[in-house]
């Protein structure tokens, strides 16, 4: 059977036990039916797993810890999508190692998508994240970010700004320097959302001939450059 595992941001030693809230307690009791010394493993979010032992009741004692290093962090500017697709393209980032996701409502999808709901559903969001963490193993989850539209992010902030647009001559590939990229909504970039990106001297990139998913975009783009 797999060792359950849970996210604790807290400060960790094994020299205390490390006491749990009621979900986590419920998580471990009556959903993994866990009993005494059953083995955990507790991530940080910041690098360490510790691998540690449940005390049947409400916390769970640590023993030994692993530590791994960022390789690289890459951020992710995806489009709000329907809840299905961009819960699907959010769970594939972080199994594919994204640093950061920041989410836009996209200019040609703005009278599909609310921000303030999709603010809503952020801690749905997270749990998916922190799901999809633990079940590909991924020391560092990725934080996530929504935001009304594409030109509250500053982009000058990052050494290198790609975006992923099919008319670009360009192929995006492992070789592409890219700190960041950008995939537009459902309906593609708008006039507006264009002007934005070229004065923030964006690169324009493409993916290939075919016409790729506002949810297949980004898992691509992410492959090619990670792997």
């Amino acid at each position: 059977m797999k060792t359950a595992s849970l996210f604790l941001k807290k400060k960790l030693d094994k020299n205390i036990d490390h006491f749990l809230d009621n979900s986590q307690i419920h998580y471990f009791k009556k959903v993994l039916k866990m009993g005494l010394n059953d083995s955990v493993f507790i991530y940080d979010g910041d690098g360490t797993r510790w691998s540690g032992l449940f005390n049947g009741k409400d916390a769970v004692s640590l023993i030994d810890k692993e530590t791994k290093k960022r390789k690289n962090f890459i951020t992710a500017v995806v489009p709000i999508l329907k809840k299905a697709r961009f819960e699907f393209l959010v769970q594939k980032l972080t199994e594919l190692g994204v640093g950061a996701i920041h989410a836009y409502v996209s200019d040609k999808s703005k009278h599909l998508y609310s921000h303030s709901k999709e603010l809503s559903k952020i801690d749905r969001y997270l749990e998916i994240i922190n799901s999809a963490a633990h079940q590909s193993e991924n020391f560092f989850p990725p934080a996530l970010h929504i935001v009304n539209n594409i030109k509250e992010i500053d982009f000058s902030k990052f050494e290198s700004v790609c975006a992923l647009e099919l008319g670009s001559d360009a192929p995006f590939s492992s070789d592409s320097k890219c700190a960041v990229f950008i995939t537009g909504g459902e309906f593609g970039f708008s006039d507006d959302e264009k002007e934005f990106l070229q004065d923030a001297k964006v690169n324009y990139y493409n993916l290939g001939e075919n016409i790729l998913r506002a949810e297949t975009a980004p898992i691509v783009a992410l492959s090619r450059i990670s792997f």
